[in-house]
């Protein structure tokens, strides 16, 4: 149909290198390895970096050169970088810092143990120290973690003309440099687009083209409203101030979307029961063993005597069973399909609650939407289930049963994961961690007791009409 609409094949948009040279090269002298990382985009390399050992990962950093070294550890996840960079000598190590942003060079160092940290930090200059110490200590998710204090700022009192000849004078030590901020001693008073500013005869004054009073965030601004501000204003960076109002840096938006989907993929890791902000630390390769049980086990635990209720429900449920034994046959279609429906209505909610399209307030409007939603697919599931059940060959009053229960379970799961998300998050729980889960261990358990009992109801064999 041409108005169908189709789903998109979930694939990678990085194509994936074939580094084979590269492995070819670590096992020969340093002349092949130097040749072999020039030919391969530094991105690449670093990347790759995960799924190497430790000694590897160092001989690849010395081979390369200081700019390219530090590219690679760009791209390379956190806390791998952090580990290669601590088995360097302090003014190697400060080397390749000095060709990262300031936010990449931080975000790095605070992987870094305690130890290897000050060995580093003893070997940057006194300005750069201060800056990296002032920045974290700031916590985890505030936005000062994500920003650079090198940005391109100019005086009030200064013109078009004076602004781009700073920029042109500064260049190599400015970070940001899509907008202009303009202070006044130090205080942020005004913001003005690279654009306008290249276009603008030279002698105009910065306040004739600053939009004055802009948006900015203080230092503990959570990288999520950061990130809400600049996607709303359609930003391209946003300023940073300290509690009196002077310009302290500013955060890209390059930055906070490598920040969300940081935060995307804890979720995902969460809502499959696993400990997402344990687990996304590290790259796979990286996690040990006891760290991948660690993050598995409390769940594992939870679920596995949460699920005793069903083998309760089947015990209490015995006689029935034994007098029917095709029940047995659509136990598993029941408890998955309640365990579907559910997981879909708890993504969708859980979804709502992260976009701030659903505020607690609207918890009974949110029930009423899904239980509603919920009879709608139960009659169209239940009528499916019915036929399917004729067709196996067993009786009507079993294919009714099936069919009413399809229409109850869903109603039920759709019900209960409308509220478990919220209930969350209400209690300050993630609701990515606790609602997947949950749902299906609720609904497995419920579904399997209200099969039962419509079927204790309906089949006459078992409630001796």
């Amino acid at each position: 149909m041409s108005g169908a609409q189709t789903e998109e094949v979930v694939r990678s948009a990085v194509p994936v290198p074939d580094l084979s040279a590269l492995d070819a090269a670590l096992a020969s002298n340093g002349a092949a390895l130097k040749a072999a990382i020039g030919r391969f985009r530094p991105a690449d390399v670093g990347r790759d970096l995960s799924r190497r050992s430790l000694a590897e990962a160092r001989r690849i950093l010395e081979a390369a050169d200081d700019r390219r070294a530090g590219a690679m550890l760009r791209a390379a996840h956190p806390a791998v970088a952090a580990n290669v960079l601590a088995s360097l000598d302090a003014p190697h190590a400060v080397r390749i810092l000095g060709f990262m942003p300031t936010e990449h060079e931080v975000q790095i160092l605070a992987h870094v143990s305690e130890d290897d940290r000050a060995r580093i930090e003893a070997a940057l200059e006194p300005e750069d120290k201060k800056t990296v110490d002032r920045i974290l200590a700031h916590g985890e998710h505030a936005v000062a973690r994500l920003m650079t204090p090198k940005v391109w700022r100019c005086e009030r009192s200064s013109t078009a003309g004076g602004a781009m000849a700073l920029l042109k004078e500064k260049g190599e030590d400015i970070e940001v440099a899509q907008n202009c901020y303009i202070v006044d001693g130090g205080r942020l008073v005004g913001v003005a687009a690279l654009r306008e500013l290249a276009v603008a005869p030279p002698e105009t004054p910065l306040e004739d083209l600053m939009t004055g009073n802009p948006i900015a965030v203080s230092e503990d601004t959570e990288r999520g409203d950061a990130a809400e501000i600049i996607q709303t204003h359609d930003f391209l960076s946003l300023p940073v101030i300290d509690k009196d109002g002077r310009l302290v840096g500013a955060v890209r938006v390059d930055d906070l979307l490598d920040a969300a989907l940081s935060h995307i993929g804890a979720g995902l890791l969460n809502q499959g029961g696993v400990a997402g902000k344990l687990a996304a630390q590290l790259p796979y390769f990286q996690i040990p063993i006891h760290k991948v049980v660690r993050s598995r086990i409390t769940w594992l635990v939870l679920l596995f005597v949460a699920e005793t209720a069903t083998g309760t429900v089947l015990r209490h449920f015995e006689d029935e069973l034994a007098k029917v034994v095709a029940l047995s046959f659509f136990i598993p279609l029941l408890i998955g399909t309640g365990g579907n429906a559910g997981s879909q209505t708890v993504s969708t909610v859980i979804r709502a609650l992260a976009l701030g399209e659903v505020q607690m307030r609207d918890v009974w409007r949110v029930v009423f939407k899904e239980v509603l939603s919920g009879v709608i697919l139960g009659l169209l599931l239940g009528g499916i289930a019915f036929g399917r059940a004729m067709l196996w060959g067993v009786n009507y009053d079993l294919a009714a049963c099936v069919a009413v229960t399809v229409l109850i379970v869903c109603t039920w799961a759709n019900t209960v994961g409308s509220v478990i998300p919220i209930a969350a998050q209400r209690l300050g729980i993630d609701p990515t961690v606790i609602s997947g889960p949950l749902i299906t261990t609720l609904v497995d358990a419920s579904g399997l007791f209200i099969y039962l009992s419509v079927a204790k109801l309906m089949i006459a064999q078992l409630h001796g009409g």
